[in-house]
């Protein structure tokens, strides 16, 4: 790894760090946004290494409450809008979660994740989380993509995109 990769990678720990220990903040999700390969994944668990977590890869977690209930394909999507809210909701009040591999909410496009993440943490008594997403902020939107071609069609994905400027992001 590079000089420039770790010295990027340290200084997202550390804002990562400085948001989950202080009691001030506004919000109770860091979005930790960037492109595909950039190292988001690699902050991620150096953050849970020195803080003592796990990180929850959404995908599998919600794969797997998906397929625990033998639910058919036409539930799936109330089913995985569930299993993200109880994961909020079983973690104990003034706790914190490290999140990643949220794709499988690219498949949902009319289940604002971000939204329900941020509602929950505040309601359930100063929980937190921080979450790994990739995609790119253009104008104070969130476009959840992997690359410029996808980004140059983005208007058409509509539920895949958070505006930054609305409060609990759209």
């Amino acid at each position: 790894m590079s000089k420039g990769f770790l010295k990027k990678r340290d200084w997202a720990v550390e804002a990562m760090r400085a948001f989950l220990q202080s009691p001030f903040h506004r919000r109770a999700v860091f979005i930790l946004l960037g492109k595909w390969g950039t190292g988001k994944t690699s902050a991620l668990k150096k953050l849970a290494r020195e803080m003592g977590k796990k990180i929850v890869n959404a995908n599998l977690y919600l794969a797997n409450y998906v397929k625990e209930r033998k639910a058919e394909k036409y539930m799936w999507r109330d089913l995985i809008e569930e299993g993200w809210r109880k994961l909020f909701q079983e973690l104990p009040e003034g706790d914190f979660l490290i999140i990643d591999k949220v794709e499988i909410f690219y498949d949902f496009p009319d289940i604002n994740f971000l939204k329900i993440a941020e509602e929950e943490c505040l309601l359930q008594k100063r929980k937190k989380a921080v979450i790994g997403i990739g995609g790119y902020i253009v104008g104070g939107i969130i476009y959840f993509c992997d690359d410029d071609y996808r980004l140059a069609g983005a208007s058409d994905w509509k539920g895949r995109l958070y505006d930054l400027n609305s409060e609990f992001y759209g």
